[in-house]
This record gives structure tokens, C-alpha cells and sequence, in this order.
């Protein structure tokens, strides 16, 4: 568990569904994803809240490399000297993801402390599908880690839509046991949010006093409500998060170009 203790606001830049290739020539549906993500980077590097105290990645970090297009994200990223919190999504492979950014400044999985703040990083994905699910062994790691943290606000960060997006095509993927995953959440009133990446579109809404938050991908974004698959004319994004020591949200979507 990484630990850092300071009693102030902190800043968090989230990225997801970032789908790197290995190759420079390699593109998906066209777009070369290499570039969208230098693209958010150079973007949020020209906002007036950079450096934040960490950046989020929610998974799909790469899309079919494996090894090499790991290693590209890793070179990417690790320049900032920033500290990068990590979850694998469904184009990943957990262990090679793991065992790839293994050292500082990266941190897969586990809780990391910042200031009054716990980041739960939790892993839904399932081996060889698109969905996702936790079963009764990460339940309870997690609900083991959320009593760990008794007394600190917690940001649950995750791959998978633990609720329906408005999408049949895309909610068939959503986390299978959600209701069981919220049993959890419900349980432990330190939780102020809960944020996930694989939707590839924002959205904000409110469960009892817990933030339900989904950041647009990188890359290519999905059009939202659609029973297909459809693709979104929105550019790449981000989200921006300032997160006070009391337990406060203040955050927004940021979009390439706008």
C-alpha cells in the first residue's frame, strides 16, 4: 500500500481506454491512438491544474500488443514523474500489466493513500471476455480493504460500468454482480465515489451521496443510449478531479480541442 500524507486538496487527471499498439504504423478503426493520447497529455499539461498529485488509468491501457505497447505506455507515462494508478480493463492482460509496470511510478491494483484520500483500485475483468465481474473473492478483498479504511474517503476506480449505461449493446458487458458490488459499497459509508473507464463516454450521476462517474476514452468515443453499436463524433477526453480533505468532488470532463 503506497502512502503519502498531506492535508490539502488533491489534483487527479483520469485516463482511460487508451489502446496503444505496439506498433507505429498500428491504428484502430484509423485512429492512431499513440498520438490521442499524446494528445490529452499535451492538453492537460496546458491546464492551470497540472501537475496533478496523480494520474488514473481505468484500464485498456493497450488494445492486442501485449509486451511492447506496455512497455510504450510505460515510457509515456513514467516521464511525468507523477505517480500512475493502475487497473487492468478487458483488452488487458492483468499479469503482463502487472508484471511490466511493476515499480514506481506506477501502482497496479491494491489501495494507494494520498492525503485523506484512499484509491481502491480494483480489478472486474474476466479472463478471455468482454464483460466484467468480481466474484465472491474480490467482494470480499474489497470489503476487507473498505474496512481498512475506516476514517478516509475512499474513490473505488474500476474497468467495467458496475450500473446499466442506456446502451443493450454496451450494458451486456456492464459488471455482473453489481448488486453484490454495491451491497459491499453500501456497507461502508467512507465511499464518496465510484469511477470506471470501457463506456468510452462521460457521464455523472448520483446513488444515495456516492459519485457514479464514467471519463470518455482517450482515443474514439461511443455514441450513448443506442441499442448498437455506434460511434460518437465527440474527440478525445479526460477528467479532471480536485478531491478536498473533506471528503468534497469537484470534477469535469475535458475534451481535445475544446
Amino acid at each position: 500500500m503506497a502512502t503519502s500524507q498531506q492535508s490539502r486538496p488533491l489534483t487527479v487527471l483520469q485516463i482511460t481506454d487508451t489502446h496503444l499498439h505496439a506498433g507505429a504504423d498500428a491504428r484502430l478503426r484509423g485512429i492512431d491512438t499513440a498520438r490521442t493520447l499524446d494528445a490529452v497529455l499535451e492538453h492537460a499539461q496546458a491546464d492551470r491544474r497540472w501537475p496533478p498529485d496523480a494520474i488514473l488509468a481505468t484500464g485498456d491501457i493497450v488494445h492486442d500488443d501485449g509486451l511492447a505497447a506496455y512497455e510504450r505506455f510505460g515510457t509515456m507515462l513514467a516521464a511525468f514523474g507523477l505517480p500512475v494508478l493502475c487497473v487492468p480493463g478487458n483488452h488487458d492482460d492483468s499479469g503482463l500489466m502487472a508484471e511490466v509496470l511493476d515499480a514506481a511510478p506506477f501502482t497496479v491494483g491494491g489501495v494507494v493513500r494520498l492525503a485523506e484520500w484512499s484509491f481502491v483500485l480494483l480489478d472486474t475483468t474476466i479472463a478471455g471476455e468482454e464483460g466484467g465481474r468480481l466474484g465472491a473473492e474480490r467482494l470480499a478483498a474489497l470489503d476487507a480493504d473498505l474496512s481498512g479504511e475506516t476514517g478516509r474517503h475512499v474513490m473505488i476506480c474500476m474497468h467495467h460500468q458496475p450500473i446499466p449505461m442506456g446502451s443493450a449493446w454496451l450494458d451486456g458487458g456492464r459488471v455482473e454482480d453489481g448488486d453484490e458490488f454495491f451491497e459491499v459499497v453500501d456497507a461502508h459509508a467512507n465511499v464518496r465515489c465510484v469511477v470506471w473507464g470501457h463506456v468510452h463516454q462521460a457521464s455523472d450521476r448520483l446513488r444515495g451521496q456516492i459519485r457514479l462517474l464514467s471519463t470518455p476514452s482517450t482515443c474514439m468515443q461511443f455514441r450513448p443510449n443506442r441499442a448498437f453499436f455506434a460511434l460518437d463524433d465527440r474527440p478525445p477526453g479526460m477528467r479532471w478531479f480536485r478531491l478536498d480533505p473533506d471528503g468534497g468532488i469537484d470534477t469535469a470532463v475535458e475534451w481535445v480541442g475544446s
